[in-house]
């Protein structure tokens, strides 16, 4: 029987080496705008045509 040699496990490659790790910026809250509150148009009051 041929020894196998033992596989070594190969570490996987990190695929994208980040010496310098950055600390993630925490993300700014934006303020919620509020809704401006839109005026109600008064309905015109229509003139009653007197009867003649």
């Amino acid at each position: 029987m041929i020894e196998t040699p033992p596989t070594r496990p190969q570490p996987s490659p990190d695929p994208s080496p980040n010496p310098n790790p950055q600390p993630v910026p925490a993300p700014i809250p934006q303020p919620v705008p509020t809704p401006i509150p839109q005026p109600v148009p008064t309905p015109e009051p229509q003139p009653i045509p007197q009867p003649k």
